[in-house]
């Protein structure tokens, strides 16, 4: 494949879209900063293959990006990933929902592959040695760096032959159709991000008394909305070392300029000034709610109720899935059990979190019933 063709104007990027809707398969990936340098889930670069060109499209210099977005809304289009799930969060975030897609990594999975990475994958079967080590530097300056553009460009370009090689051998082994379910189901899943309800971890939230929670959450709340102002990682902006300190000890904002760890743009008298004023009020409003200066103890009853529940988990996981997972290993393999039925999966079962209607594509639902009913298992209490 020839080099890559750095796509930096709208012109190109209609023409670009334009031949890509007419194409029978394309692949596609993305590189992004998920608040590593930045505030925020930010696309920074796409890059595409067909079969005869490798393009990397710069967003930065796009204005509009919506011709690529209808493209990856043909169903008539396939399009070629690998291990998709940041890539089509991102693009939920920019009002896209892909059609018609072709994810190797569910491949890998469903042929029973050991290491699922691309690097690795690429090596076993198509013999190509690609340093796939994670890429540290920021995908946000410009001009990118000529190892970086190799490195996107090579996330791409052999994808396409994969494709190739996996259709085949998912249609031998007579896993196709399970991969065609794995596909509409990751196209049909939800990718808008979760509801964030507060940002204590849940460290904090069992460490501290709801007084305390109370305002380090009113802190933590101004320090992202300073953080999304200035378009900062919040780590970067205030640590949580500082902020532990200003809760126990707030006229530690007295010393605002001298403080170390601050970002130096938010280091001045008037955001001092508003955190101050952030503190005093959060202290107030936790007063008048009379939230209380000391740890909820759990009552004897809901101990025993705790007890209860951990033993009837314990108890449903080895005499229901355990034995399900075992049979899945035994009829397909070890590889293949835990991505059928994950431990994960199991907890959200037995918790009541998810039914077995929700984890995932049908095929994977009929081996845990095909399984439950060869063990004369009972499992009709999570459908």
């Amino acid at each position: 494949m020839s080099t890559p063709v750095f796509i930096q104007s709208q012109e190109e990027f209609i023409r670009l879209a334009e031949h890509l809707n007419h194409l029978e398969v394309f692949s596609i990936d993305t590189e992004f900063d998920n608040n590593h340098y930045a505030y925020g889930f930010k696309l920074c670069l796409l890059q595409i293959a067909t079969p005869d060109a490798c393009y990397l499209i710069d967003p930065f210099e796009i204005q509009d990006l919506s011709p690529l977005w209808r493209v990856l809304e043909n169903p008539n289009v396939e399009k070629v990933l690998h291990d998709s799930g940041e890539d089509m969060r991102l693009f939920y975030l920019h009002g896209c929902s892909p059609r018609g897609i072709f994810d190797t990594s569910i491949a890998t999975k469903l042929l029973n592959f050991e290491k699922i990475g691309l690097g690795s994958i690429l090596s076993e079967v198509l013999g190509i040695e690609s340093d796939k080590k994670k890429q540290q530097s920021s995908w946000l300056k410009r001009p990118l760096l000529p190892l970086q553009l190799d490195y996107a460009a090579n996330d791409v370009i052999y994808l396409l032959k994969l494709r190739e090689v996996f259709t085949e051998r998912l249609q031998v082994q007579n896993r196709w159709e399970w991969f065609q379910q794995s596909m509409l189901f990751l196209e049909q899943k939800n990718y808008a991000p979760k509801t964030k309800s507060t940002f204590l971890s849940f460290k904090e939230q069992k460490e501290f008394h709801p007084f305390d929670q109370y305002i380090l959450n009113e802190l933590y709340r101004f320090r992202d909305e300073q953080a999304q102002r200035i378009s900062k990682p919040v780590y970067q902006v205030i640590p949580e070392s500082i902020i532990y300190e200003i809760l126990q000890q707030p006229a530690v904002l007295d010393d605002w300029m001298s403080l170390k760890g601050i970002h130096y743009r938010i280091q001045n008298e008037s955001v001092a000034e508003k955190f101050k004023a952030i503190y005093k009020q959060a202290q107030r409003n936790a007063e008048d709610s009379q939230l209380p200066k000391f740890k909820r103890q759990l009552s004897r009853q809901e101990i025993v109720d705790a007890q209860q529940r951990a033993t009837r988990n314990n108890a449903l996981r080895e005499s229901v899935f355990l034995p399900i997972k075992r049979w899945i290993e035994q009829q397909y393999s070890l590889l293949f059990a835990p991505y059928v039925l994950s431990n994960e999966t199991i907890s959200q079962l037995i918790s009541g979190e998810a039914k077995l209607s929700d984890i995932g594509p049908i095929y994977q639902q009929n081996i845990i019933k095909e399984a439950a009913l060869a063990l004369e298992i009972d499992i009709s209490g999570f459908c």
